[in-house]
């Protein structure tokens, strides 16, 4: 045993070693200085990136319907069989909680499938013309728009976005001013519903799977009429073996979907508010995290010019302002973003919000 502690201890030692980011520069620099084997890493990776910016250049358009179609299917899928297995069995146990959850969990879907919708058909907002903003003098050197401040070129639309975000393949569409906020309030609610689904699921898919085939009666039912036992014509067929281990399968495969969603969805939704409550989008983290580390090294801090701190931050985000309150938020509503995308100096024009 002991032998066997000092091996495992040793290895992890190892391990933890190599990992280590400095180790694998050494081992890089290493690699790097051997005769007649040159390696240009910034190359290396370009080779690997190349045949990707290659795909989404020429398959976006078509990819992006048919991720666009998935996301369609999958809703379908997971609500059919929340009503073809799920409320059956809330329905056995009390019919006051089927409505319930039934009311709850349609709030949720509305939420999804408004939201959803509203991202895709909303355009996430172009520059104007020239002669309508002639203060603004920079033009992109792809497109040659004008380009107003935190405006950005997409290379799949071909054009540039205003406060552009990223350009979403589940959208077909960029995330933009004027529909980021459908977009992430689209993911807040599919967070939500799959929660929801954990929840209220997990009990179906244990008395699923605890169902055994072998506890079935051997025979059928019969009735004695004083001289003879006659069978019993059963109103309501059960289950048979077949259709039970359907159900199984289905509900096995809408719990692994859900979990992939919710890992997935959760930390996107986590990333995104994060960047929304210190007034950046995903673009500007990058530029963002570049001025920050050039500004420590001058010993100053980076500060954001569109950050008005957390609050304010969202309170523009979800356009809570001009009467507007947080009924905008938990149902649908069609209200446009907080200014034109154009301009962006709020600090003298911060309206308040009531939270009734």
């Amino acid at each position: 045993m002991r032998i066997i502690s000092k091996l495992f201890f040793v290895s992890n030692f190892v391990i933890s070693k190599i990992t280590r980011k400095q180790v694998w520069k050494k081992v890089r620099q290493k690699i790097g200085n051997i005769p007649h084997l040159s390696i240009d890493w910034d190359v290396l990776t370009d080779r690997f990136i190349e045949p990707v910016i290659w795909v989404v250049d020429h398959f976006a358009d078509s990819l992006g319907k048919i991720f666009v179609s998935l996301v369609w299917l999958l809703i379908q899928f997971v609500v059919g069989v929340a009503y073809w297995i799920g409320l059956s069995f809330y329905w056995d146990i009390s019919a006051e909680l089927t409505i319930a959850l039934v009311i709850f969990g349609h709030w949720i879907l509305l939420n999804v499938v408004f939201h959803y919708y509203m991202a895709l058909i909303t355009p996430p907002g172009l520059p104007p013309d020239a002669e309508q903003i002639p203060h603004i003098k920079a033009r992109c050197k792809k497109c040659q728009s004008v380009k107003p401040e935190r405006t950005h070129h997409c290379s799949i639309c071909r054009t540039c976005i205003l406060r552009m975000d990223h350009h979403c393949p589940w959208l077909n569409n960029c995330v933009g001013h004027f529909n980021h906020r459908y977009f992430f309030l689209f993911m807040v609610y599919v967070v939500l519903g799959m929660i929801f689904l954990f929840i209220f699921g997990a009990p179906v898919i244990v008395h699923e799977l605890s169902i055994s085939d072998a506890s079935e009666p051997i025979g059928y039912p019969v009735f004695h009429n004083g001289s003879h036992l006659l069978p019993v014509k059963q109103v309501e067929e059960v289950s048979s073996p077949r259709s039970r281990s359907l159900r199984r399968a289905v509900s096995v495969t809408v719990a692994i979907l859900c979990a992939g969603i919710l890992a997935a969805l959760g930390a996107l939704v986590g990333w995104h508010a994060r960047l929304i409550s210190r007034g950046e989008t995903s673009i500007e983290n990058l530029t963002n995290k570049d001025d920050r580390e050039a500004k420590r090294l001058e010993g100053s801090t980076f500060v954001n010019p569109y950050d008005y701190g957390s609050y304010e931050n969202w309170r523009i985000f979800l356009g809570l302002s001009e009467g507007r309150t947080w009924w905008c938020v938990f149902f649908p509503s069609v209200h446009p973003p907080r200014g034109d995308g154009i301009s962006w100096c709020f600090k003298n024009d911060l309206t308040h919000v009531s939270f009734t």
